[in-house]
Order: structure tokens, then sequence, then C-alpha cells
């Protein structure tokens, strides 16, 4: 590998990284700018109806972006993202799988179950990077689970 490309893979690396700590609530939100490009689409599956979040669908900047995080640290008050396995890069595109742990907190317009249950989801997560930013970010989660632990839907 050449040192520029290694380089550049560390560098996505390190933005993959620190977007999982801004999900973990370790990175203040005034410091995105420095890896979130201010024009920002993700691309996920609906869940808004569901949890009472932002439709991720629709979301089309930073700030849009950081509505969604708060309101995903305030449903699971301790939630926790663990990447595993990754990060890698190719090109512009750097991808890791994560697991997720946190305690329900409540509000969530389907969930029957009581605040304070503990779930646990895996999933993917892909960025794209513009300038050492992210630009796209593509979620791919286990959301049936999570909706079920949360007794939104029936469990499979």
């Amino acid at each position: 590998m050449s040192d520029t490309r290694a380089a550049e893979t560390d560098a996505g690396k390190v933005v993959f990284e620190r977007f999982v700590d801004l999900w973990n609530g370790e990175v203040d939100f005034a410091d995105t700018p420095e890896f979130i490009a201010d024009d920002f689409t993700v691309h996920s599956a609906e869940l808004a109806r569901y949890l009472g979040f932002p439709d991720s669908r629709r979301i089309t900047t930073r700030d849009g972006l950081l509505d969604w995080v708060t309101s995903v640290r305030t449903l699971l008050h301790d939630v926790r993202f663990t990447t595993r396995p990754g990060p890698l890069r190719e090109g512009d595109l750097v991808a890791g799988g994560y697991t997720v742990t946190g305690t329900y907190a409540g509000g969530a317009p389907t969930a029957t179950v009581a605040p304070g249950t503990a779930v646990r989801y895996s999933g993917m997560s892909i960025i794209r990077l513009e300038n050492d930013k992210i630009a796209e970010y593509w979620v791919l989660s286990d959301a049936l689970g999570l909706l079920s632990q949360l007794g939104a839907v029936p469990r499979p």
C-alpha cells in the first residue's frame, strides 16, 4: 500500500471513529463541522413513526443529523455504539459493523415495554467522505430486533 493510500485509510478510520463517538455522546456538537459536511444525506429505513425520531430519510443537513443523534440518545439514555469489525476503507467509502446497547428511557409512541428495559442490536454503517468529511451515511441496522425488544412489533 502506498504512503498516500495508507494515510487516506487512516484518516477515513479516524473520521468513522469520531462519528461513532458522536453517537456515544463523546463529541461536542460544536466540533462536528470538523468531520461532517454541511450538506449531509442519510439512507436508512423509516423508523420515525415507531420511535418518535425525526424521519432519517429526510435528513439533508448536519443539524438534521444532530437532531437524530439527540433523539437516539434520549430514547436510550445510556446508549453505547461499539464498532466490530472495521472500520474498513475503499476509496471514499468507510464501513464498519457495530453493536448498540442501551436502556430504554421511555417516550417511543409504539413501545409497550417499561422504561428501564435493556436493549441490544447490531448493524452496519457506511459513510462516504468528501474532503475528509462525512457527506453521506447508510445505516443498515436490525431495526426489527430493536422494535421487538421495545414491544413496538410482535417478536418474530
